[in-house]
């Protein structure tokens, strides 16, 4: 008895370790909304924390990020970020299940954003769904830095000709040691993650964050002179992974959970 009673007790901490080994990484839902005015991204800034968040919140959205590039000022593309991180997706499919319930000719604010001075109150919305790296599974927030206006959060989409080159560069950040340089070099790393459904594929995206610019721009310089970076970017396997880079730097909306 004593035996049966210690195999099963064996057993039992197996499948812990197992479920632990293949616990589920994060996904994220990337919608970018694309506006030609401010007071457009003020219109769809003001529906997403108002109608959109609480909507989200109540069905189980514990975090969402809202953030507008600090290029909007003077870009002829105007956008506005919305971030949203999932533990699995039965969660999205819970969202979308409940918002295509929604009756387009009732009352709920969730599916009114479309009249704004008689003109559509954006140009589209460009949105994509990402899965975490296994390296970095599940998303962080800022420790080393209060929140403040002069936060900065840096999104970057850097794409692949191929599959093959794509995996290479998703390589580069887990295996090869890139977030570990990230991690030392104290970036803040909101999440990195692989695009598996979007308009630019293959694909992967990161988003970091710091204080204010001064210290972002001070982290980048040190990060392009670490001798982990020197020793790691000129090897030939990772050589060409990338054909086309966005770097786009955001400050949070008064909305954003980050």
């Amino acid at each position: 008895m004593r035996s049966l009673i210690l195999f099963a007790l064996m057993f039992l901490c197996l499948q812990v370790a197992a479920q632990k080994n293949t616990e589920a990484s994060d996904h994220y839902l990337i919608k970018l909304y694309h506006c030609s005015t401010l007071p457009q991204i003020e219109h769809v800034e003001n529906y997403v924390g108002n109608m959109l968040k609480p909507f989200l919140k109540k069905y189980g959205v514990e975090t969402l990020g809202v953030f507008i590039p600090i290029s909007n000022d003077t870009a002829l593309d105007k956008r506005l970020m919305v971030w949203l991180p999932l533990k699995s997706l039965d969660a999205l499919t819970n969202i979308e299940s409940a918002f295509g319930a929604i009756d387009p000719f009732g009352e709920n604010a969730v599916v009114h954003l479309d009249s704004f001075s008689n003109n559509s109150p954006y140009t589209r919305i460009e949105t994509s769904l990402a899965t975490a790296f296994k390296m970095h599974p599940h998303y962080s927030t800022a420790k080393s830095f209060k929140r403040s206006v002069e936060n900065i959060y840096e999104f970057r989409s850097y794409e692949s000709s191929t599959e093959d080159l794509h995996l290479r560069k998703v390589h580069m950040f887990n295996e090869g040691g890139e977030i570990d340089l990230f991690r030392r070099l104290d970036f803040n790393a909101v999440f990195y993650a692989r695009v598996i459904v979007g308009p630019r594929m293959p694909n992967l995206v990161y988003m970091t964050s710091f204080s204010d610019m001064a210290s972002r721009n001070a982290h980048w310089k040190s990060f392009s002179e670490d001798p982990q970076w020197k020793a790691l970017s000129p090897m030939p396997k990772y050589a060409g992974t990338v054909s086309r880079n966005e770097t786009i730097l955001m400050r949070a909306s008064r909305y954003s959970d980050l």
